[in-house]
C-alpha cells in the first residue's frame, strides 16, 4: 500500500511541476523589436483613464437592434471576468471565471475559479453565487456532464463534481493533461476552449488554433498519447475514448441544428468546418481540401461600426507604430479601430425566443469594440456564406458606449435567448501587444473584480422567459419528447441525458420519432441518441436517409458512416449493409449538394465494385463542383477509372487530369497501366491529361518511359518535338508541348528544347524550355544554359536561375559563371541572392560570399529607415500596379492578376502603409505558419525550396516562387529542413526608389 501511495503522489508531482513549468509572460520588446528612440508618455495627458459604469446604469450604454433588449442578469460580486458558461440539466449556470486573465497565471493560490449561479426566485436575475470551485490556472471552458463539469485550465481538463449537495465540488481529477506542454511560451490568447456537445455524443473541444502537446487520458492509461499539433480534440465522456479532429479557429466554436462547426479567429471573425474529416476514407493518392473555410462575404476581417471612443492607448500604440517609434503592424490604414480585430466567441443561434429569422445566424462579439455582430448563414453550394443582415449594413446589432464592455462569448441558454459574456475589463489586449512604455502606465487587472452577465430578450410583452428548467427530473419518456423542443439547448441537454442513462428502453421510442413525419430538428439528436445507446436500427438509419428534410439525409449519411466504422477495423471501415448502401446510392440526384456531397464520402469507404458505379453517376453531373468532384476523387480507384474511360472527355477538365493522377499514383496493375496508356496516347491525346499521367507516375516514383514499354507516347512526343520546333505554330501549341516533352527520355526531349533557346525565340519559348531542360540532371543541360545566358530574355533568365538552383553543382557551375564574368550579378534577384547565401550545401553558400560579396543585403532597419518617407507620399496607384507586377507578381495576387503563394494583397491593405512597407522591407519579422519556407532536398539530387502545401504519408507538396507545385514523392525526400523565415525573401527593394515604393503601397492601399 505504501508502494501504491508513493507512486501516486510521484505521479501528481510531476504533474503539478510540469503544468507550472509552462512559461506564459513576454514583453512587447520581445515579440516585435525594441523601441527606435526614447519616448515618453504623460499618463495624466496621453493617458486619461474612462471610468467603469457600475451595473445600475450599464444597460443604458447599450444601443440594440429594434425589437429586442439587454436584460443585466448577473454582475459584480456575484461573477468576476465571466468567458464562458454552461446550465446543467436543473438550469444552473457555471460561469469560467479568468480572474488571473491576463498576466496572473502563475499567481499562488490560483485565481481562476467557477462560480455557480441559480436564479431561485425566477425573476431573471442570478441572484445566488457560490464558489464551485477555484486554484485553477486561465482557465477556459465548462461543459456540464455526468453529474459535475468538465473544466479546461490549461494544461489539462478537470472532472469536478458536487457529491454533497454543499455547491462545492468535492470530486477534482485531471482526466486530460498535455495541452500546451510543447510550446516554448504559453499564450494566453491560444489556449484549448470552447468545450461543445456534439450530436455524436462526444464532448469537441477547440484547441486554441496552433496550440502544440502531447495529450493523454489520466482514466485511460490503456489508450496511446496524441499530439494536438494545431487539430482539435474530442473525448467521449462515459468511456473516456479520444481522438483529433481538424481544427484552427481561436476562441469560440458552435454547432448548428445538423452538427456543422463554426468557428473564429482574431481576424476572421467567422469560419467553417465543410466536413468532418474524421469521416474523409485516408487515400493516399489524394488529398481532400481542407475542411476550415473562411464564410464571411465581407471578409474576415470586416468593417464594424463600434459607437463608443477609442482606447487612448490604442490610440498612442497607433500613432507611435504609423510614425515607426515602436514596431508591430498598422492595422486598418492606421485606424485604431473599425474592424475585426478581436473576433471572439462565435456561436450559432438555435434558440426558439427570436423567431424563425433568427435560425442559424451567428453572433459574434469584438473584445475590443464594445459590440455584438450578427451574420444570416445560407447555403453556398456545399459551404456556407455568412452576410449582414440587409437591415444591418451600417451599424451592429448591439453595441455599447462603455469602454470596459469586453464581448468574449455567447451562449444559447434554456430560456431560448443568446446570453452575453462581458469580462468587463479596463483594458483587455494580448500582453506582449502593448508597447512596454506604455503598458507601464496601465492596469491590466482593472477590473478583474467585476463582470457582467446579459440576456438579449425579444422587447416584446407576448415573450415570456422560461423560469424553470427540471430536466434532471424528467423520465425516459420526457427525454426523447424534449428532443422536439424547439429550444435547441434543451434538445442538447435531452440527448446528453440519454447517453448518460444510457436506458434501452428509450430506443423504441426514438425510433418513432425518427419515422414520423416533420420535426427535423428532433430528428438528428434522436439518431444521435440511438447511436450512444447502441440500438440504432436499419429502419432508423433508413428513415434518416430518406427524410424529406435535407439536413435530416445529410445527418443519416453520417451516421451510417458512422456505424460502418465502428464494425471496421482501426483503419478500414467495413462495407455497408445492403440497405444502408442501396438507399446512399439512391442520393446521387438528391437536389441538395451537402447531401449528395457527403454520400460521394460515404462512398469513399465503400467496397470498389459497389462505389464504381455510383461515383460514376455522380461525376456525369458533379464532376465540376469543387467539394463534390474532390469526394469523388478521394474515392476513385481502376473500376471507377474503367467506369468513367467512354466518357471522360465529357467530364469537367479539371476533373479529369486530376482523376487520371490519382490513378496513376496509385497501386497499379498491368492491366491499369495498359488501360492508362491507350487513353492518354489516344487518337487525339490530350497534352494536359498526359502531363497527369506523367504527374502521378512521378509520384510512385515511376515514368512514362519506364512505363511505356511498346513507346505508345513516342509518336506523341515526337509530334510535340515538330510543333515546338515550328516558329509558325501558335505559341500556345508550343508552350503546351514544351511542357509535354518534360515527361520523355532526354534522347526524345533535349535537342529540340535545346534549341529553343536560340535568340530567334521568343522570350516565353525560351523561358519554358529552360524550364523543362531543368527536369533533366545532365551536366550538358547546365552548361547549354550558361552557354546561352546572353540570348536569354528577362523571363528566361528568372527560369533559368531556378533550373541552376535546384542542384548544387549547378549552383556552383553558376557561381563560378558570375565569377568569370559569364553572368552579372545584378541578373540575379533577391530570393536568388537568398537562396544562395543561406544554401544547404556549405561549398555552395561559401562560394556565394564570395562570388556575390557585394550583393548582401543591407540591415532591415536601415532599409527601412531609407524608405520611411514613402509612409507619408502621396503615391500613384498606376505607377504601383508596375512595381507590383515587376516585383511581386510571382508570390501575390491582386487585381486578379498574380500567383496565389503568399497571402493575396487585398487581405493585408487594412495594415496601413508602414505595416505593409515594414512587411514587404522585413519579411522575416513576423512569418505566419502557412508561408514558412521549407527546403527539400530529393535523392536524385534536386535542393528545392518553397511552403508546403501538402505533406502526407504518400508525399510532399511544395510551392514555389512563380506559383509552380512540386510533388515529392516521399520515396524521393532525402530530407527537409526551415530556417522559419518566409518564402518571401530580403533584398527585394533592390532598385527601388522610395517614389516607387509610396506607389506600391499606394496601390495595395486601394485595392477593392
Amino acid at each position: 500500500m505504501k508502494t501504491s501511495i508513493f507512486c501516486v503522489l510521484l505521479a501528481f508531482s510531476a504533474h503539478t511541476i510540469a503544468v507550472e513549468n509552462i512559461p506564459s509572460k513576454s514583453t512587447y520588446s520581445k515579440n516585435y523589436g525594441e523601441t527606435k528612440n526614447a519616448v515618453t508618455v504623460d499618463p495624466a495627458k496621453d493617458l486619461p483613464r474612462y471610468p467603469p459604469v457600475e451595473p445600475k446604469d450599464a444597460v443604458a450604454t447599450w444601443k440594440i437592434k429594434r425589437g429586442f433588449q439587454m436584460q443585466l442578469e448577473a454582475k459584480e460580486p456575484q461573477v468576476r471576468s465571466p468567458i464562458a458558461v454552461s446550465y446543467d440539466e436543473y438550469g444552473r449556470m457555471f460561469v469560467v471565471e479568468m480572474i488571473d486573465y491576463s498576466e496572473n497565471r502563475d499567481a499562488k493560490p490560483h485565481l481562476g475559479r467557477i462560480s455557480m449561479l441559480e436564479d431561485k426566485d425566477g425573476d431573471g436575475v442570478y441572484e445566488t453565487s457560490t464558489v464551485f470551485a477555484d486554484d485553477l490556472p486561465w482557465p477556459t471552458g465548462v461543459i456540464c456532464a455526468n453529474g459535475g463539469i468538465y473544466v479546461i485550465a490549461t494544461p489539462d481538463i478537470y472532472f469536478l463534481k458536487d457529491t454533497q449537495g454543499t455547491g462545492k465540488a468535492d470530486v477534482r481529477e485531471v482526466v486530460f493533461t498535455g495541452f500546451g506542454t510543447d510550446l516554448k511560451l504559453l499564450n494566453v490568447q491560444g489556449l484549448a476552449n470552447c468545450p461543445q456537445w456534439g450530436l455524436d455524443n462526444r464532448i469537441h473541444i477547440q484547441a486554441g488554433g496552433g496550440n502544440r502537446g502531447k495529450v493523454r487520458c489520466l482514466k485511460r492509461r490503456d489508450l496511446p498519447e496524441v499530439e494536438i499539433g494545431g487539430h482539435d480534440f474530442w473525448f467521449d465522456p462515459r468511456t473516456y475514448e479520444f481522438g483529433l479532429e481538424a481544427g484552427g479557429g481561436q476562441y469560440g466554436m458552435s454547432f448548428d441544428n445538423y452538427g456543422r462547426r463554426f468557428v473564429c479567429s482574431n481576424s476572421d471573425h467567422l469560419q467553417c468546418f465543410v466536413y468532418d474529416d474524421r469521416l474523409a476514407a485516408k487515400n493516399p493518392a489524394f488529398s481532400m481540401p481542407i475542411p476550415r473555410q473562411s464564410i464571411a462575404a465581407d471578409g474576415g476581417a470586416a468593417e464594424v461600426y463600434r459607437i463608443s471612443p477609442d482606447e487612448p492607448w490604442r490610440i498612442v500604440r497607433t500613432r507611435w507604430r504609423i510614425a515607426g517609434v515602436v514596431k508591430g503592424v498598422v492595422e486598418g490604414g492606421g485606424r485604431v479601430s473599425g474592424y475585426f480585430t478581436g473576433a471572439t466567441g462565435t456561436t450559432v443561434y438555435r434558440g426558439d425566443a427570436y423567431g424563425g429569422d433568427f435560425d442559424g445566424d451567428t453572433f459574434t462579439g469584438d473584445a475590443g469594440g464594445q459590440l455584438v455582430h450578427r451574420k444570416k448563414i445560407t447555403a453556398d453550394g456545399v459551404s456556407f456564406i455568412g452576410r449582414r443582415p440587409d437591415d444591418e449594413q451600417n451599424y451592429e446589432f448591439a453595441a455599447s458606449k462603455d469602454t470596459w464592455v469586453r464581448v468574449v462569448n455567447f451562449a444559447n441558454a434554456p430560456d431560448g435567448c443568446i446570453h452575453v459574456m462581458d469580462m468587463y475589463r479596463e483594458v483587455i489586449e494580448h500582453p506582449w501587444s502593448i508597447p512596454d512604455e506604455i503598458k507601464k502606465y496601465l492596469d491590466l487587472n482593472s477590473g478583474n473584480d467585476r463582470g457582467r452577465l446579459y440576456r438579449i430578450a425579444p422587447d416584446d410583452l407576448q415573450w415570456h422567459r422560461r423560469a424553470e428548467v427540471a430536466l434532471g427530473k424528467a423520465s425516459i419518456a420526457e427525454l426523447v419528447k424534449t428532443l422536439e423542443h424547439p429550444n435547441g439547448w434543451h434538445r442538447d441537454c435531452a440527448a446528453r441525458l440519454l447517453y448518460e442513462r444510457q436506458d434501452k428502453a428509450a430506443a423504441p421510442l426514438l425510433e418513432a420519432l425518427i419515422s414520423a413525419p416533420g420535426n427535423a430538428l428532433a430528428k438528428a439528436p434522436a439518431l444521435g441518441a440511438l447511436e450512444g445507446l447502441d440500438a440504432l436500427s436499419d429502419q432508423a438509419v433508413l428513415a434518416a436517409l430518406n427524410d424529406r428534410d435535407a439536413g435530416v439525409r445529410e445527418r443519416g449519411v453520417v451516421v451510417a458512416m458512422t456505424v460502418e466504422l465502428k464494425r471496421g477495423s482501426k483503419d478500414k471501415m467495413a462495407d455497408y449493409a445492403p440497405k444502408y448502401w442501396d438507399a446512399i446510392t439512391a442520393l446521387a440526384g438528391d437536389p441538395n449538394p451537402r447531401v449528395r456531397f457527403y454520400a460521394a464520402l460515404a462512398a469513399g469507404n465503400a467496397g470498389s465494385k459497389a462505389r464504381a458505379p455510383f461515383l460514376e453517376k455522380l461525376a456525369e453531373t458533379d464532376s465540376a463542383d469543387p467539394w463534390i468532384g474532390s469526394a469523388i476523387l478521394n474515392g476513385a480507384d481502376a473500376a471507377l477509372f474503367a467506369a468513367l474511360r467512354p466518357n471522360l472527355a465529357k467530364l469537367d477538365p479539371g476533373f479529369a487530369e486530376k482523376l487520371i493522377t490519382v490513378i496513376a499514383a496509385s497501386k497499379r496493375t498491368p492491366a491499369i497501366d495498359a488501360a492508362l496508356l491507350d487513353v492518354v496516347a489516344g487518337d487525339h491525346p490530350k497534352a494536359g491529361w498526359i502531363r497527369a499521367y506523367g504527374e502521378g507516375l512521378k509520384r510512385t516514383g515511376d515514368t512514362i518511359a519506364k512505363v511505356d514499354k511498346d513507346k505508345k507516347l513516342a509518336a506523341v512526343f515526337g509530334t510535340a518535338a515538330e510543333t515546338m520546333r515550328d516558329s509558325s505554330a501558335p505559341e500556345p501549341a508550343r508552350i503546351e508541348s514544351i511542357k509535354l516533352l518534360t515527361l520523355a527520355t532526354p534522347e526524345q526531349a533535349q535537342p529540340a528544347l535545346l534549341s529553343c533557346l536560340d535568340k530567334t525565340q521568343p522570350e516565353s519559348i525560351q523561358a519554358a524550355a529552360t524550364t523543362a531542360l531543368g527536369q533533366f540532371s545532365g551536366a550538358d543541360v547546365t552548361e547549354a544554359v550558361i552557354r546561352q545566358w546572353a540570348v536569354l530574355g528577362k523571363t528566361a533568365r528568372t527560369a533559368a536561375f531556378a533550373v541552376l538552383l535546384a542542384r548544387p553543382e549547378r549552383s556552383v557551375a553558376l557561381l563560378d559563371a558570375i565569377e568569370a564574368h559569364k553572368i552579372a550579378p545584378a541578373d540575379l534577384t533577391a530570393s536568388d541572392v537568398q537562396a544562395l547565401f543561406q544554401h544547404k550545401d556549405k561549398a555552395v553558400a561559401a562560394l556565394a560570399d564570395k562570388a556575390l560579396a557585394a550583393l548582401k543585403p543591407p540591415s532591415r532597419a536601415s532599409v527601412i529607415e531609407k524608405f520611411q518617407p514613402a509612409i507619408g507620399g502621396k503615391g500613384d496607384a498606376l505607377r504601383g500596379q508596375t512595381v507590383y507586377q515587376q516585383r511581386c507578381v510571382i508570390c501575390h495576387r491582386a487585381n486578379n492578376l498574380g500567383m496565389q503563394v503568399g497571402p493575396d494583397l487585398i487581405t493585408v491593405k487594412t495594415r496601413g502603409r508602414d505595416g505593409i512597407m515594414t512587411a514587404i522591407l522585413d519579411p522575416n519579422k513576423e512569418v505566419a505558419s502557412q508561408y514558412i519556407a521549407y527546403t527539400v532536398n530529393t535523392k536524385d539530387g534536386q535542393t528545392l525550396a518553397g511552403i508546403i502545401t501538402k505533406d502526407d504519408a504518400s508525399s510532399l507538396t511544395l510551392k514555389m516562387m512563380g506559383g509552380a507545385e512540386i510533388n515529392i514523392p516521399r520515396a524521393n525526400v532525402k530530407g527537409s529542413s526551415s530556417s522559419g523565415q518566409s518564402l518571401m525573401p530580403e533584398g527585394i527593394e533592390a532598385g527601388m526608389s522610395v517614389e516607387d515604393m509610396a506607389d506600391l503601397l499606394t496601390f495595395i492601399e486601394e485595392l477593392k
